[in-house]
């Protein structure tokens, strides 16, 4: 028993130092490979291309709609007396929270000439 486990050990042991010694050839031979390589050789002459200007195409009126992508539509009834009938006023706004949306709508009515925010009418993600 003990002899098959030494032979098993032997062949192992050989094995490894046989692969051991062609990795070492394979490496000797990718060396001189390199060395007798030229600069020129491994150099690659590719011409590059002038830079080429591209133009945007300006659109004369770009609506907020088309600006966000993300955010939310608020409706809101406003006011400019109180006796007055309800209007509604649209707001798109960037924001990712409902509340910060509707915060921002309302300030807009009231920079807007609203002073009377009467309820939110609607709330609708972009």
């Amino acid at each position: 028993m003990s002899t098959e486990i030494s032979d098993f050990e032997e062949a192992l042991l050989s094995s490894r130092d046989d692969f051991i010694n062609r990795h070492n050839q394979e490496i000797d031979r990718a060396r001189e490979q390199f060395g007798n390589r030229s600069i020129k050789a491994r150099k690659l002459n590719i011409p590059t291309p002038p830079p080429v200007e591209r133009k945007r195409p300006s659109s004369p009126s770009v609506s907020m709609a088309d600006k966000y992508k993300t955010g939310y539509l608020v409706r809101l009834a406003v006011r400019k007396k109180q006796l007055a009938m309800d209007e509604m006023f649209e707001f798109q706004s960037d924001k990712l929270s409902k509340l910060e949306a509707r915060l921002d709508a309302e300030k807009a009515a009231k920079k807007a000439g609203y002073p009377i925010v009467g309820y939110v009418y609607s709330i609708d993600r972009l």
